[in-house]
């Protein structure tokens, strides 16, 4: 994260030494972290997760709220492993409401998908585990759950997020270091 905020502020700083040039636009990064680690899967582990997030617990977000035009970049990152299985994929839906459902069929029908599918191989071996940074992230986007994504961000911070499994239910994986972020642009 420390490497993406530098090059941001050299870029900022970068813009302010060139002759003439005003700026009038900043990008601010907020971070929501996921528990960590979680699994999804048949029991012990929860089928999906589900987190109710307020971006209002932000700094970075409440510092800059009343500047907010926009959604510049977004990424879902960590580190993704198959525990149980042969593999399969998982995705992350959003909701605008505090909605709490408990099933994979609940949340396809009545969210919108944001992010998905992360192919993960089985467990056990290399393809089990995939670290999905910000470049890998942005490849798997839907239009639709990026377009709520941005009402939300410019409304009240507040939305539903749910993990899940898109593949076979007898499949356990695990999540480690896993992070919502954004980059919201805004007037200065």
């Amino acid at each position: 994260m420390s490497r993406l905020r530098i090059a941001l502020l050299s870029l900022a700083l970068g813009a302010l030494t060139m002759p003439g040039c005003i700026i009038t636009q900043a990008n601010v990064l907020a971070e929501y972290d996921l528990p960590n680690p979680f699994t999804i899967g048949p029991a012990p582990a929860q089928p999906l997760l589900r987190e109710a997030v307020d971006l209002n617990t932000i700094s970075e977000y409440t510092d800059h709220k009343d500047e907010l035009e926009g959604l510049s970049d977004l990424a879902v990152v960590g580190r993704f492993r198959t525990v149980i299985g042969t593999g399969g994929s998982l995705e992350l839906w959003i909701t605008a409401d505090d909605t709490n459902f408990t099933t994979y069929g609940q949340v396809t029908a009545g969210a919108t998908k944001l992010w998905g599918p992360a192919s993960i191989g089985a467990a056990g071996t290399p393809a089990g585990t995939v670290v999905i940074g910000w470049d890998e992230s942005a490849k798997l986007f839907d239009k639709a759950g990026k377009d709520l994504l941005v009402k939300e961000v410019k409304g009240d911070g507040k939305f539903t997020a749910y993990i899940v499994s898109a593949g076979a239910t007898t499949q356990t994986f695990e999540v480690q270091d896993g992070a919502i972020l954004l980059v919201i642009s805004g007037g200065i």
